[in-house]
């Protein structure tokens, strides 16, 4: 259980894996719409409840949009109103795995993308590369020549949800991701369509659910608030007023939903949380010595660093990271990761065991660990997630069911 972990990291947040995470929502959304059992657990209260009896199913992901984000951006806002209620992500609280989750179904351990960076071992020749799953580009080494469409091809092995449902589907993205190697595994056969900006997006999506008079299920992803984040921190008047316009479309997407038998979902595929500078460690720069002992660069995020280590020193590199880190992070054996279920139940992928290395970082409060290789910018993200606390674990359910004519 993911929750023994936290006599190892006291005050950490781990998923509910038994009826209260991501994971448990798409296996109770498939169940409603007729899609395929996983055999993993349905949430553990039954919101989703007859969701399938309405004409039209709306799933809204507002990338970052955080359990913490939502009290704090809109007290009073209709997203808040509408909230009925809380939800764990998946380990690690990211994108790339939590996304994956939503749109397979299936949990880290069994798709096994556990990070924004991804150790992987490459066929034919098993070589080792840390690849970025979402852009699929390499990190490392600097002299691949892997193109991205060779990567997808090894890295994405469980097949899409959303065309196995009971029901059409359409997924509505951002044009710049629309035709990526990653958005095109996951849609499947499912239609695809582009949007320029958030009002485009709703626009597209309330006239697909006036025009359409076959039941549907629709996917609507919304990184802006991420990225927004990410590059401002979690409380600057941008984030506020882009808060307010997601808010303000939301509204007007619900009466939209009262007219067309739409019942409609929003959550969040993970929280965040400010991360100033001022405790951001440069392993590479701030540690050479500690570093000196890694076989590999750093992976996973800079909220849960997976550490491959020189062999024959482990243990001296847990020692002594434990000595010279320990106000920045709990430096556990990735082991315990692995027997506590950290990354969901199920079977699990082939690679997962080398993926999260020998020794994961899990950063404190608001502590962040990076590394930065020779052709790299040196890069400060005011704005992260990744960890175990609360604010980037929690995320809400929001829904709102249409009222009976």
């Amino acid at each position: 259980m993911p929750s023994a972990l936290s006599r190892f990291c006291p005050g950490s947040h781990w998923p509910d894996y038994q009826g209260g995470s991501l994971l448990n929502l798409m296996t109770s959304l498939s169940h409603e719409l007729g899609g395929p059992q996983s055999g993993h657990a349905r949430l553990s209260e039954p919101w989703l409840s007859g969701i399938g009896q309405h004409k039209h199913v709306v799933l809204v992901l507002i990338d970052g949009l955080g359990e913490q984000q939502l009290r704090t951006l809109g007290p009073d806002s209709v997203l808040q109103r509408k909230q009925c209620t809380t939800l764990s992500s998946v380990f690690p609280a990211t994108t790339a795995a939590a996304i994956t989750t939503l749109l397979t179904g299936q949990p880290p351990a069994s798709h096994g993308l556990i990070g924004w960076h991804l150790h992987c071992q490459i066929a034919p020749d098993r070589q080792e590369h840390i690849v970025a799953p979402l852009p699929m580009s390499v990190r490392y080494p600097d002299s691949s020549t892997l193109l991205p469409e060779q990567l997808a091809g090894q890295l994405l092995v469980c097949p899409p949800l959303l065309p196995r449902l009971g029901r059409p589907a359409h997924i509505l993205q951002p044009q710049y991701i629309a035709d990526s190697p990653y958005s095109l595994h996951h849609a499947g056969s499912v239609q695809r369509t582009g949007y320029r900006d958030v009002d485009d997006a709703f626009a597209q999506l309330a006239s697909r659910l006036q025009q359409s008079d076959v039941p549907a299920f629709h996917y609507l992803y919304l990184p802006q608030l991420d990225s927004l984040m990410h590059r401002q921190g979690c409380h600057s008047p941008a984030v506020h007023s882009l808060f307010d316009q997601l808010d303000t479309a939301f509204a007007q997407l619900v009466d939209v939903a009262e007219q067309t038998d739409t019942a409609i979902m929003v959550t969040a595929d993970h929280g965040f949380i400010d991360t100033p500078r001022t405790r951001m460690i440069s392993l590479d720069q701030d540690f050479p010595a500690l570093y000196a002992m890694l076989a590999q660069p750093l992976s996973g995020e800079r909220r849960a660093v997976f550490c491959h280590v020189k062999p024959g020193l482990k243990n001296d590199f847990m020692r002594q990271a434990q000595q010279q880190l320990e106000a920045a992070c709990w430096v556990l054996d990735s082991k315990l990761l692995l027997e506590n279920g950290a990354f969901g139940p199920g079977e699990a992928h082939p690679q997962l065991a080398s993926r999260c290395g020998d020794v994961t970082l899990l950063t404190r409060e608001d502590w962040s660990i990076r590394d930065t290789l020779p052709w790299e910018k040196p890069l400060h993200l005011p704005g992260q997630h990744g960890g175990v606390s609360a604010a980037e674990m929690t995320v809400p359910l929001i829904l709102h069911l249409p009222r009976k004519s």
